[in-house]
């Protein structure tokens, strides 16, 4: 236990931010969270897919460059655009693929060990506070092209490497499994992990925040940080604009956790960022026959979108869009998500009585979460866990607390330091 007790301020109110509070205050911090929305779980963490799953944990991989501007004009894009000319967009798409070709092997290896250790940590949490949860065991990770087959040696390794159970499964092989799913769904390859978990993630963080309550840790709603001046080896001061705080809390410590406006943040600490602020799309269907309903979560590696049975609702998550976000969706996005759910379980649910919404997540070029010390040695990150992206952060936010303390991490953080992607 942490014997030196530190004034920590955590900003942003996902998982992320809750989830490093609570583990911050269990060990014996006096902790705020600081969210500029009204609630927790209100952004990155309500258009969460849902995964618990170390096998299905990838770092972003999108299509070829121009297999992407090819989506624009393509009635089911595995990627939105938005028309005309992104010179920062297609910079940041040319570092995502120089990442897929240079380091996937072993950022999936990385991204799954992680994973691992917050699918750990999320069971016991969820054992200990009797946690309600809409938990389903078994997950399919399913490949469309043949292209995408390639990764199938990178996936099995890391696997193995990870003490991960899994088997490799063709159309026939998944329907034994799950006798929902189509016959007609057209397959290169599949991978069934049957100790992957999903669930409902924006419950199990409004579930967190009530934990992080129990260990004194108070939340500050409709606050917004405006910026941060840190000191070397002092402490740091937050211009706020709250109904809450006064106009300038100074604290000991400051976690930025605020998902894609963390990058305007982190620029007080001369940390630049290629953090790109994406949007993801979701709907909600009720079902319509349970004996056609999975019982099983499934994630589609073409489209990057995933299917999860929520008691008698299915959810269907993913879809990257580098577009605005508007409160009107755009129509391919909602056409593709009820094909794509369609396609494998085409007579489970209400299809045409879905609730559809988008989220912003911010997300980094590698894929890869990032978490740990900025050089202003009191202030810290804990940022770009994507879509599937529960269990890395509930892992990460342990790891991030132990480091704060001093203490020694139970998981090696190297590879998601800040000083790693800075050397990169």
């Amino acid at each position: 236990m942490n014997n030196t007790q530190r004034q920590i301020a955590v900003i942003g109110g996902g998982l992320s931010g809750i989830c490093s509070a609570f583990f911050l205050a269990a060990q014996g911090h006096d902790v705020v969270v600081i969210e500029r929305r009204s609630h927790v779980a209100e952004e990155a963490t309500f258009g969460n897919a849902g995964l618990l799953a170390p096998g299905t944990a990838l770092p972003l991989t999108l299509p070829g460059a121009l297999a992407t501007l090819a989506c624009r004009f393509n009635d089911e894009p595995r990627v939105l655009l938005a028309p005309g000319a992104d010179l920062a967009r297609n910079r940041w798409l040319r570092q995502t693929r120089q990442a897929q070709q240079h380091d996937f092997a072993a950022n999936k290896l990385l991204l799954a060990r992680l994973s691992a250790y917050g699918l750990d940590l999320t069971r016991q949490l969820q054992a200990h506070y009797a946690m309600e949860n809409e938990n389903s065991q078994g997950v399919f990770h399913l490949m469309r092209a043949p292209a995408e087959v390639a990764r199938l040696d990178a996936l099995q390794q890391a696997a193995q490497q990870c003490e991960l159970r899994y088997k490799v499964l063709d159309t026939a092989g998944i329907r034994q499994l799950e006798p929902a799913f189509s016959s007609e769904a057209a397959l290169a390859g599949a991978v069934y992990y049957p100790d992957d978990v999903a669930g409902n993630c924006v419950l199990f963080a409004k579930q967190m925040r009530n934990a992080a309550q129990e260990f004194g840790v108070r939340f500050h709603f409709d606050s917004t940080v405006r910026a941060l001046q840190p000191d070397f080896g002092s402490r740091v001061t937050l211009e706020l604009d709250s109904p809450h705080l006064p106009g300038r809390l100074t604290v000991d410590t400051v976690v930025v956790a605020a998902g894609a406006q963390s990058a305007a943040l982190l620029q007080a600490v001369q940390m630049t960022l290629p953090l790109r602020a994406l949007q993801t799309y979701s709907a909600l269907v009720p079902v319509k026959n349970p004996d056609d309903a999975p019982n099983m979560a499934l994630y589609d590696e073409s489209y990057k979108v995933s299917l999860t049975r929520l008691g008698q609702r299915i959810r269907i998550t993913g879809l990257l869009g580098f577009v605005p976000p508007s409160k009107t969706l755009p129509p391919k996005a909602l056409r593709n998500l009820l094909k794509i759910a369609g396609d494998y379980y085409p007579n489970a649910a209400n299809y045409n009585q879905a609730h559809f919404w988008s989220n912003t997540v911010g997300l980094l070029p590698g894929g890869m979460p990032l978490f740990g010390p900025t050089r202003f040695g009191n202030v810290f990150v804990n940022l770009g866990h994507g879509v599937t992206g529960w269990a890395s952060a509930v892992g990460s936010s342990r790891i991030l607390a132990d480091l704060i303390s001093g203490e020694t991490p139970e998981f090696d953080a190297q590879g998601f330091l800040p000083q790693d992607l800075l050397a990169a």
